[in-house]
This record gives C-alpha cells, sequence and structure tokens, in this order.
C-alpha cells in the first residue's frame, strides 16, 4: 500500500511545483516543445536527459530512496522529448550473499561489503565540459556543409519527406561551457531567409528547433552586416553531446510558414569535427557556377541513389593568412559533386585563386585528390603570396575556384570573405595610473563586417580630455606596434590595415586611450565573445561604487538575456585584481529595500527568475554588481540593459483591464495579489501623477487636465475624457472638478454629490453621463451609463441602431470604433454626355479610386473586387483573400471551422486553426 501512496503523492506534487513558463512536455504543445531543450522537470527542478534520480517529496517524506526516477527520451511523430519515469526497485533488491547485510545511509537495498552493481545507485552528476573539453581544441571546433548532397531525410510531422532546398551553405559550432554556439552562410543564390534551423539525430528526428526570426537590437545588426545567422542552443543535453561526439548530430535549415510552422523545404548537413576552425581568419563559400536549372524535388532518399541533377553541389574553405616580411596563405577546402560516380575518375583538381578586379591569378595550381570522392572530398593548399595580395583578402576582392580537371564544366567558386563564425570583440577599458578622483572608465567593442571593415563603440566617462586619441595597439610580450588609429567613438573603419585580423583573432591587439602625449589613461585588451541568440541586449558597463575602495586597473562589463522560456543568462567579464570569493547578484529594488539574488561565478543562468526579477529587466529598472566577500559591499555596479522579455514571461496585470461593466474585476489589485507577483515592494506596482499614487491597473480621472488615466507597468496611459451627448429638461450644469455637463432634469434640486453611484469601484456624481472606459481599448462610445439623480440606479443601454437600407454583405463601418454599420453611398450615374462612348476602354487609375476603388501594391481594385494578394519572393498567396470596400482593403486569410480543427484534420492546404491554451489549475500540495 505504501508503494502506491508514494506514486501518487509523487504524481500529485511534481506538476504543483512545475515553472509557470516551462509546463510538462504535452503532445498538444508542440510550439513550446520545439523551442526548448528536451529536458525533464520534476517538481522545480531541471533534469538532464539521461540523468537518474531518487525522488524527493518533500517533508515530511523527504528522499525516498525506493523510488528511482530517470530522464528518458521518447519519441513523439518526428521529434525527440523528454519524461519522467519513476518505478519503484524495493522488489529489485537482489538476495544478499551474505548473512549479515547492513542497510547503508542513502540505500534502499540491504548490502554486502563490496557490492557495487545495485538498483538503487544513480549515475554520478558529470560537469558539462567532461565529453568536450575547452582546453582540446579537436573537440571545440564544428562545422556542417549544407548541400543536396546529405544522406539525412527531413520530414514534416505527419512523416512525409520534405523537398531539398536549392543552393548551399555552411555552418560553424563551437561548444563552450554546455552551449553550443553556431553560425551560418548562405549562398549568394538564396533570395529568402529560412524561418528557422533544426538539430537532428541521424534518424531525422527533430532534438531542438529554433526560430530564426528577427528581433531589434545588437543581433539583429550584427547579422544584417556580417550576412550570418548567429544563434546558440544552450545547455546542451549529456546524451546529445555524445552524439555531437560520434558525429550523429546533423543540422538543418527550413524553409516555410512561420505562422503555422509549415516546411516547403530543407537543406541538410552533418556536423563534423574540423580542427582547423581554431585559426580560422577567412573563408569562401563556393556553389556550381553552372547550377542547374531544375532538378528532381524526391525526397527522402540515400545517398547512394543520388545522382547529379538531384540537387546542387559545392564546397566551404578555411582560410589562414600569416602577415610579415614573408605574408603565407593556408588554404583547407572541404567540396563535393565535381568528381562523378564512376570508379574509374582522375584525381587531379584545379584550385584558382584570381582578383577579378585587376584580371590578375594569384594561384593557379593542380592538386591530387587522395581517394576522391563523389560525396566529400577535402583538399589543402598552401602558398606565399604578397603584401598586395594579402590587403585584397582581407578586403574581400579575392575569388576561388575549384574544378575537375577531367570535368571542368562542373566549376565551383566563391568569393573569400572574413571568417565564418558570429564573433565579436570586447574589453572594460582600464586605467593606466592612479587618477584624480573621479576615476575614467569606459568599453570597446568592435567586430569585422561583411565587406571586410572594421565596426567599432568605444564608450568613455570620466577621461579629463576633450579630444582622446584612440589607438589600437599590437602587444606581443615587450613588443609593441600602432596598427590604426580611430578618429572618432563610434563608426566604421572602411579599409583596415591587413595587418589587424591576426593580432584580433589572437587576442593581442589592446584599445589605448591617451591625450596628446603621455601613456595611455585607459587602455583593454580585446578578447573574443561568441554572438549569442537575439534575446538579449549591447554591453554594460559595470562602474565602480563610492561604498569600498576598489582597485583603479579594475573594470568590467556584462552582458545579459532572457531566453523565450524565461530564463535568464548573464555573463561578465571583468579585469584587474584578484577577486577569488567576490560574487555577483541581481539587484531589483525600489524604496531603498533590497531584493538581491546571488547567481554565482562570472557566467551563468537563472532558470527560474522571479515575475519581480522579469518586470525589473524588462523596464530596465534591474541592477548587476559584485560585491565583496562580505556578500555586502558592491565593487562594481551597473543598470542591467533594458531588455524586451517575452510577453508569456511577464505576469498578467490584474484590475479591470476586460470590462468596466463587469463586477468581477476589482478596481485595482490588492496587496495580496501583487504579493503573488513580488510587485507589491517595486516602484513598477505604483504610477505616480502629481503628488498622487495609484496602484497597478487602477483607472482615474485628471479633473485639471480632463483625462482618463490607467496605470499599466508603472506608467500612466491617459487619453482625453470623451463626453457623451445628453439630452435635458433643464439646462445642465457642469460642477467644479466635472469634466462632463449633468442633467439633473428638475429646477427644485440643490445640487450634491452625496448618494454617489458606484461602478467597478468608482463613484459617478447624481445625473452625470459617462462612456465606459475599457483598457487597453479605451473608451466604449457604443454605451452610455447614467447615474440616475433621484433613485441613484445606473443604467447602461448600448446605441441603437438604425435598420440597414442595404444587405448585410454590403453595409460596412466607417471607422473601427464605429458602433454602427452604414450602407455603402450611391453613385450617381453619370449624364449621356459625361459617359464614353468607348465602352470597352479600360478606366484609369484615378476613375477606378474616384467609383470608391481601393490603392494595391499590384494596381488599384475598383470597389467590391476580391483578389489573392503576391509577394515577390513567394508569389500569389492563395490563402489569403483581400476585398476592396468603398476604399479601405480587407484581408482575411482562410480558417478551418471548429469541427475540423478539434478533429486535427486539414480540410486544404490554406486551412488553418488558431490555438486556445487552457487555464491549468495545479492541485495545490499536499499539506
Amino acid at each position: 500500500m505504501l508503494p502506491a501512496l508514494l506514486v501518487l503523492t509523487l504524481a500529485a506534487l511534481a506538476p504543483a511545483a512545475a515553472r509557470r513558463h516551462a509546463p510538462y512536455l504535452r503532445e498538444d504543445e508542440p510550439a513550446r516543445r520545439t523551442a526548448r531543450t528536451a529536458e525533464c522537470l520534476f517538481g522545480k527542478q531541471a533534469m538532464e536527459l539521461g540523468s537518474q534520480w531518487f525522488a524527493d517529496l518533500g517533508p515530511p517524506f523527504g528522499i525516498m530512496y525506493c523510488i528511482k526516477c530517470e530522464c528518458i527520451a521518447v519519441q513523439k511523430k518526428r521529434r525527440v522529448v523528454a519524461k519522467v519515469h519513476c518505478r519503484n526497485i524495493k522488489n529489485e533488491c537482489p538476495e544478499p550473499t551474505c548473512e549479515t547485510p547492513v542497510l547503508l545511509p542513502g540505500r534502499c537495498c540491504k548490502t554486502c561489503p563490496g557490492d557495487v552493481n545495485y538498483p538503487d545507485l544513480v549515475q554520478e552528476d558529470m560537469p558539462g565540459d567532461v565529453i568536450i573539453e575547452e582546453a582540446d581544441h579537436n573537440m571545440k571546433h564544428f562545422a556542417s556543409f549544407l548541400t543536396g548532397r546529405s544522406p539525412l531525410c527531413v520530414q514534416r510531422d505527419d512523416m512525409t519527406g520534405v523537398p531539398v532546398a536549392p543552393g548551399v551553405a555552411a555552418a560553424r559550432f563551437t561548444f563552450r561551457r554546455r552551449h553550443l554556439y553556431w553560425s551560418v552562410l548562405l549562398s549568394p543564390s538564396m533570395k529568402t531567409r529560412p524561418r528557422a534551423l533544426a538539430f537532428l539525430d541521424r534518424q531525422g528526428q527533430v532534438l531542438l528547433e529554433q526560430s530564426l526570426k528577427k528581433i531589434p537590437g545588437i543581433h539583429a545588426t550584427y547579422e544584417e552586416k556580417t550576412d550570418k545567422l548567429c544563434g546558440v542552443w544552450r545547455r546542451v543535453p549529456r546524451q546529445y553531446k555524445t552524439l555531437l561526439r560520434d558525429g550523429d548530430l546533423h543540422v538543418a535549415l527550413l524553409w516555410g510558414d512561420e505562422t503555422s510552422n509549415s516546411i516547403d523545404s530543407a537543406l541538410s548537413g552533418r556536423i563534423d569535427r574540423y580542427p582547423a576552425l581554431s585559426s580560422e581568419m577567412f573563408t569562401s563559400l563556393l556553389e556550381p557556377e553552372n547550377p542547374p536549372t531544375t532538378f528532381s524535388q524526391a525526397t527522402c532518399r540515400g545517398s547512394k541513389d543520388l545522382d547529379h541533377e538531384e540537387g546542387w553541389w559545392g564546397g566551404t574553405a578555411v582560410i589562414t593568412s600569416v602577415a610579415g616580411a614573408a605574408p603565407s596563405l593556408y588554404m583547407a577546402i572541404v567540396f563535393n559533386g565535381i568528381f562523378p560516380k564512376t570508379v574509374n575518375t582522375s584525381d587531379l583538381v584545379r584550385v584558382v585563386l584570381t582578383l577579378p578586379d585587376k584580371n590578375q591569378t594569384i594561384i593557379d595550381q593542380v592538386q591530387r585528390v587522395a581517394k576522391p570522392n563523389y560525396d566529400f572530398n577535402l583538399l589543402e593548399v598552401s602558398t606565399p603570396i604578397s603584401a598586395a595580395e594579402l590587403r585584397s583578402l582581407a578586403r574581400g576582392r579575392l575569388l576561388l575556384g575549384i574544378e575537375s580537371v577531367e570535368n571542368p564544366q562542373r566549376r565551383i567558386s566563391g568569393s573569400v570573405r572574413q571568417k565564418g563564425t558570429c564573433e565579436l570583440f570586447h574589453t572594460p577599458l582600464v586605467a593606466e595610473r592612479t587618477p584624480a578622483a573621479p576615476s575614467p572608465e569606459g568599453l570597446a567593442l568592435v567586430y569585422i563586417d561583411k565587406e571586410g571593415s572594421l565596426v567599432y563603440d568605444i564608450q568613455m566617462e570620466n577621461v579629463g580630455v576633450v579630444d582622446p586619441k584612440i589607438t589600437l595597439v599590437e602587444e606581443q610580450g615587450k613588443r609593441h606596434l600602432q596598427v590604426e588609429i580611430l578618429d572618432t567613438r563610434v563608426g566604421v573603419l572602411a579599409r583596415p590595415s591587413a595587418r589587424i585580423f591576426q593580432p584580433l583573432y589572437d587576442e593581442q591587439l589592446v584599445v589605448h586611450i591617451a591625450g596628446d602625449a603621455g601613456p595611455p589613461i585607459l587602455r583593454g585588451r580585446l578578447t573574443s565573445r561568441l554572438m549569442p541568440d537575439a534575446a538579449g541586449s549591447g554591453p554594460a558597463l559595470l562602474r565602480r561604487t563610492t561604498q569600498a575602495r576598489v582597485p583603479n586597473n579594475m573594470a568590467g562589463l556584462a552582458w545579459l538575456s532572457v531566453d523565450s522560456l524565461c530564463g535568464l543568462y548573464y555573463e561578465a567579464a571583468v579585469t584587474g585584481s584578484s577577486r577569488s570569493r567576490s560574487t555577483w547578484w541581481l539587484e531589483t529594488h525600489a524604496g531603498g529595500e533590497d531584493n538581491a539574488r546571488e547567481l554565482g561565478g562570472d557566467e551563468g543562468w537563472v532558470l527560474e527568475p522571479s515575475a519581480a526579477e522579469l518586470v525589473a529587466i524588462h523596464i530596465g529598472a534591474a541592477f548587476l554588481e559584485l560585491r565583496a566577500q562580505d556578500n555586502v559591499t558592491a565593487l562594481l555596479r551597473t543598470r542591467a540593459p533594458q531588455i524586451s522579455v517575452p510577453t508569456s514571461c511577464l505576469p498578467a496585470v490584474p484590475g479591470p483591464i476586460d470590462n468596466e461593466l463587469s463586477p468581477k474585476y476589482p478596481p485595482s489589485p490588492s496587496a495580496d495579489q501583487l504579493s503573488d507577483y513580488g510587485l507589491y515592494r517595486l516602484s513598477v506596482g505604483y504610477c505616480k501623477q502629481g503628488e498622487k499614487y495609484y496602484k497597478l491597473g487602477e483607472i482615474w480621472t485628471d479633473t485639471e487636465t480632463c483625462s482618463k488615466c490607467v496605470c499599466v507597468m508603472g506608467t500612466p496611459k491617459c487619453e482625453p475624457v470623451q463626453c457623451p451627448h445628453v439630452n435635458c429638461l433643464v439646462p445642465t450644469i457642469l460642477p467644479p472638478g466635472h469634466c462632463c455637463p449633468i442633467c439633473t432634469n428638475t429646477t427644485s434640486a440643490a445640487w450634491s454629490e452625496n448618494g454617489s453611484c458606484v461602478l467597478a469601484g468608482q463613484s459617478y456624481a447624481p445625473g452625470s453621463s459617462w462612456h465606459p472606459y475599457l483598457v487597453p481599448g479605451g473608451y466604449d462610445t457604443c454605451a452610455i451609463c447614467t447615474c440616475n439623480y433621484i433613485t441613484k440606479q445606473i443604467h447602461c443601454p448600448r446605441v441603437q441602431c438604425p435598420p440597414l437600407r442595404c444587405s448585410e454583405k454590403d453595409a460596412f463601418r466607417p471607422d473601427k470604433k464605429a458602433c454602427c454599420r452604414v450602407c455603402p453611398e450611391n453613385k450617381t450615374k453619370k449624364s449621356d454626355e459625361e459617359t464614353p462612348k468607348d465602352q470597352g476602354t479600360p478606366k484609369t487609375a484615378e476613375e477606378i479610386l474616384a467609383e470608391g476603388g481601393c490603392r494595391f501594391p499590384d494596381g488599384p481594385l475598383p470597389n467590391g473586387k476580391e483578389v489573392h494578394p503576391s509577394i515577390h519572393s513567394h508569389g500569389e498567396q492563395r490563402c489569403v483573400t483581400c476585398r476592396c470596400k468603398d476604399g479601405e482593403v480587407t484581408c482575411v486569410r482562410k480558417r478551418c471551422g471548429r469541427a475540423a480543427c478539434q478533429r486535427r484534420r486539414r480540410v486544404d492546404a490554406c486551412c488553418a486553426c488558431t490555438r486556445h491554451r487552457r487555464q491549468r489549475h495545479h492541485p495545490p500540495p499536499p499539506s
């Protein structure tokens, strides 16, 4: 009986403590499942795939060592999700082999000395870098080459194959501290941006799918200036790291509709280890000079069945240059498709590197390929070059081409550009000598764009020089060499010296801030940082505080981001004196009170930040600080940059935001409601206007400006009071402090506010009339509420619309807030003299617009005309219908009926269903 009780208690406890933003994986939530790493949630803990543990039921039960749980992988259609599996192992205990077995602490089975293989043992948690250590460059850098030659079968949820997309792409991967950073280069022939990137196993099952939708910020700016797609797979499970190590992990780019997450075409490739990427400085993406105009759209066929017309072929190159007295060039080229599938084929390949602007050939060599293959080949080229050729290489002016000596018509080529990894360089700037207070401080951020230019942003404070001199210096031991001079603090260096790239990538480039003479005031060594996903913002400067004596050579900067699952990630870079026992803290405070969370080291994540912390980050009211050993004294501190937190992560705004006429909504949030969100002590829980404070969600009227206001996330939102039209038997009155006229309908009654009407917690004067105020839509002008002067009763009738003199189909609303629909005006017919004699002559655009037509991108539409819009890159959109009605265009998308959606069956390709999430009610934990 006891094991059954424990299982029931475990089933009831786990959902109750589950995170709001990360519920248990369910089959009816594909959107959330595709956006998260496969992991199990047990209570408030996230368990890695493949991990084992004993059920901790909390007091009074504690840890149940006979209830063993594990996080197992489960296949749902084409995706892999995680599921918690718990079982009672009491009956699995073997018979002890000794006469006096003992029950050790933390064990379920009695054991004899030396017994180790028992079911009541769990695997030890392995650190994130055991499988792939950062010191081992052979296990840190990975790449994938995506062409139509991949044998991987990409499938939809209904298990149908996906056609191969035309074009080629190259991806770079860097594993760092349990995170897999990735970047993708697309060939110039790809005009359409993919909607998602997916990681798959060798069977084609989706392990993770990440959206490539652009979010405004530094991430989108970087992608635009570098022509790269950047992102990160955070907290890769242990089992998937094994796939990465063994070469069984694949990546695919998906094209399709973002709203329905459909897959129209895909391009995939296997992720392999490439040690040469550790020294990559430039790259080239090679595609066919004569690509196939048409090729088979067949899907899910093995590599042995592929022929020359099944998909595109191409290659990619990892290029490293060495500057100095004798510049040289090294290239590692991966390619496929240029050799035929016949056994007896020539193994000679011609490699050509040219400068098209000057019609100059730099390299023209014939190399022999060991074991030529149709699907994969590797070639290495090393040659000396001149300083002028090195400058052309750095500025992206060279063209690389590869062709088979026996089959030259299948030549592949591509321009040489900057390295394919999404990487930027940053540093905090520290003072070189002891300055007078206040101490100077700053930060520097640089990266290389697609043109080979240096984009830089230098921030500095308290320098004490009007126009400081900014220089980039190569520092290697005692050797200091000035490389470039920057004229402005923020800008683009269009033609940097070729000598800048090697020290920049080797982290030997230093930023100097100095005056006209003397040593530098500020300096900092640029270090590499991989570009994460789009959920963060730029770096924030960590400033010294006055609470403690901070060394002058101590400075730092911090990055923060919030992902779609509401997890908070932070990374700090600090230079200066040793701080062996100092810790980072995230602080959200108001009114002088402290609400801080200890973070730990220089990099980490918080999987379950509170609602107060997310709101503070969303409005830019959170602080990150480095505290001394006493965990009280702040050494460095900064306001966290404002980050657009996903709406699903923010707490719902309580209060009468749905309908003022509904009595179930209180006029403002109570203290208990606010304390549930942790916002009662935050400034965002109140709005200040004048000398008054209003609670979150509270509605009030400012009689001085005659505005109706509501408190939303710490900011009052106001609009002018709209007074309804009143019909009074006697003249209206306008008492002091009121904005709208009041109708008493009596000449003997004296004005008094005694006995006011109350609706939704707000008082209204006797005889007053008003429009209901709805949040966030504003005034509902289609209803008029009145407070009877005599009976003090409230009536809110809606506007009575006159009967229509036309059909329901032809009627329309003049504007969005119009209460009643109207009929279109009858157009007067032209006289015979004005009517053109040639009735077949097409009407001009002015005539169509004059007759009630609409402006449209494809040309003016006549009144009443229905068309399917066309998008240049996607063609005609048959699922969307636009209709012109009296000068206004309305576009709607075809949707399924409710019955069809409930059966999860689509009527046709245009049919789409709207998902309605049901509110989950978690049972309270057992008392």
